[in-house]
């Protein structure tokens, strides 16, 4: 056998099996439709680098009859719960929002011994120690920073390393409105243009009022610090009245307007607020523009980290949730 067939051989011999693994999808809008047409593009590639098939078992909408991707198979459908978490599977994958369903799948799928990946902050915010207390199968990169592998590296890379503060633009949501009014849009008209892009709700209040950046920021409490999101008072405060008077005063002075969260340990316990802030122009969470995120982290070891990445929108969403679930079981990774 010549050298070069040798080698292909070996390397053949050496690559580890293909692992199958079932995903039950809930939720089929923007992040989920999104995921779909991720697995369906990337399959192969996904086979050949990580040794992963994914085949989705089961998708649960609240509404069959909508109109979706082509990437959905509509006989995979259902409204009800019950066949859903009744469907076998390996990994339950949450993208359907909200609260109430959404715990009831949560915990249905780990108490079914399945993993569970979720992009939904609000239910980590009151339900995160609950759930994670069924073990490692809990992943959640989604729900905090879009494509920003922030979750990762507070749970891993920055483990043991003294975090005390967290810093960061949060909601892409209204850091694409400021930085639409930036350009010259008014309020109305830069809040239209990031509901049309997927980003912002018809009710856009949560993100508006700092809610959805308070929520994100108590998770980067928890992982950061160890403080129970459910219990951690963010102090909030969301885009002033006058936005559009708010970012030109800002621009005259020579300063962004920029939803800044931060987390800190002090000597009286955690603390964590949410607010409108004038930054420098050299200030890297400045440099967060339309629905990008920045998020600094400073610890004793490694000093201060920023990544900076697109914070919305369901292509960012839908590669933070492939993301864990390659991390969850790409074989070799356990």
């Amino acid at each position: 056998m010549s050298t070069t067939l040798a080698s292909r051989a070996s390397s053949t011999a050496s690559r580890p099996p293909v692992t199958t693994v079932r995903v039950a999808l809930a939720g089929c809008g923007t992040v989920g439709g999104a995921l779909l047409d991720l697995l369906a593009r990337h399959a192969d590639d996904l086979t050949r680098r990580h040794a992963l098939r994914f085949h989705v078992v089961r998708i649960l909408a609240r509404d069959a009859s909508r109109p979706r991707s082509t990437a959905v198979e509509r006989a995979l459908l259902t409204t009800s719960v019950a066949e859903f978490l009744d469907t076998p599977a390996d990994v339950v994958v949450e993208a359907i929002g909200g609260s109430c369903t959404a715990d009831v799948l949560a915990r249905g799928a780990l108490a079914h011994g399945r993993a569970l990946v979720t992009a939904n902050k609000a239910l980590l915010r009151t339900q995160g120690p609950a759930l994670a207390a069924f073990g490692p199968r809990l992943r959640f990169e989604a729900a905090v920073g879009g494509g920003v592998p922030i979750v990762r590296l507070l749970r891993e890379g920055l483990a043991g390393q003294g975090v005390h503060r967290v810093r960061a633009v949060l909601n892409g949501t209204t850091n694409y409105i400021l930085s639409r009014i930036e350009r010259g849009d008014p309020y109305a008209a830069a809040l239209a243009a990031a509901q049309r892009a997927g980003f912002a709700e018809a009710d856009p209040s949560r993100d508006l009022q700092g809610v959805d950046a308070a929520d994100k920021l108590a998770l980067l409490a928890w992982l950061a610090f160890g403080a129970d999101p459910s219990t951690l008072e963010v102090v909030t405060e969301g885009l002033p009245r006058d936005v559009d008077a708010a970012v030109r005063g800002a621009a005259r002075s020579g300063r962004r307007l920029r939803l800044v969260a931060t987390a800190e340990r002090a000597a009286r316990g955690v603390t964590a607020h949410v607010s409108p802030a004038l930054l420098h122009l050299d200030d890297p969470l400045a440099a967060a523009v339309d629905e990008e995120n920045v998020i600094q982290v400073t610890s004793a070891s490694s000093g201060t980290l920023t990544l900076r990445g697109r914070g919305a929108g369901g292509a960012a969403t839908a590669a933070a949730l492939l993301a864990d679930l390659i991390h969850l079981f790409q074989p070799g990774t356990h």
